[in-house]
């Protein structure tokens, strides 16, 4: 994923709001939001298909992981890929034992640049590793931006601030979500969603994560550019996060 907008504490039906873009080539293979079972938790994610891994996820505690990469971050020959990386953050029993897992990881097996960010109804948290350093950023302010190309707050997109309207109705502060997700960019302003023919915006999320994640979860996931690609809805998977209603 190369944008993330995390907005938290803004409704208390849904406590956390994710908005995001992945930006990748445009023939590697994805599947949409489904269920990953791992040693501790249940997890919703997309799925990269060429190396099985995710840019986003929900447990079913309620904790979001995103990835981005780091643009102009050394390449480490041969490091795995960074997407197991989500999968090893919401494997865990809380955001903190997430966060000592990654770091763990990468201590262990050397990883080229990324940026993970982990939120809950409670804290935003970023792992930032570039350079071999890694480096954790806990961060106060209710909203949250990184894409690839910034680090932490030092973008603001175009048409953000209509979407951070108080009061406003879940579906209404959706839309303004994705409204932002769609920017081409131009007169100055960052590109959010990219187009090209062999690299660009390959997919696009609306989270509104609730206190339950198995009840209210909304995930509106685009297969494709959202300029484009139309929305559909994934949330209804959040009941497959309890065992029981799974069927195992």
């Amino acid at each position: 994923m190369c944008l993330l907008i995390v907005l938290r504490g803004r409704s208390a039906a849904h406590p956390l709001l994710v908005a995001g873009n992945r930006d990748e080539r445009t023939d590697r293979p994805a599947s949409p939001p489904g269920l990953w079972v791992g040693q501790q938790r249940r997890v919703l994610s997309p799925r990269d298909r060429r190396a099985g891994g995710t840019w986003l996820g929900v447990n079913d505690r309620g904790v979001v992981a995103g990835l981005t990469n780091v643009a102009g971050a050394p390449v480490v020959a041969g490091a795995p890929s960074r997407g197991h990386l989500v999968h090893l953050a919401l494997d865990s029993d809380s955001l903190d034992a997430g966060l000592a897992a990654v770091a763990r990881a990468v201590a262990a097996t050397p990883h080229s640049g990324f940026q993970l960010v982990l939120a809950d109804a409670r804290a935003v948290v970023v792992l930032r590793h570039d350079g071999g350093r890694l480096q954790r950023i806990d961060w106060r302010d209710d909203v949250l931006v990184v894409t690839n190309e910034h680090g932490p707050g030092a973008l603001q997109p175009r048409g953000l601030a209509p979407a951070l309207a108080p009061a406003l109705p879940l579906d209404r502060q959706l839309a303004r979500l994705a409204d932002v997700l769609r920017d081409p960019g131009g007169d100055g302003h960052h590109a959010i969603c990219k187009r090209g023919a062999d690299y660009g915006t390959v997919s696009s999320s609306l989270l509104a994560v609730p206190p339950d994640p198995a009840r209210g979860l909304v995930w509106r996931y685009a297969a494709g550019a959202p300029d484009v690609a139309p929305y559909k809805e994934y949330g209804n998977l959040g009941r497959r996060l309890v065992p029981e209603a799974a069927g195992g």
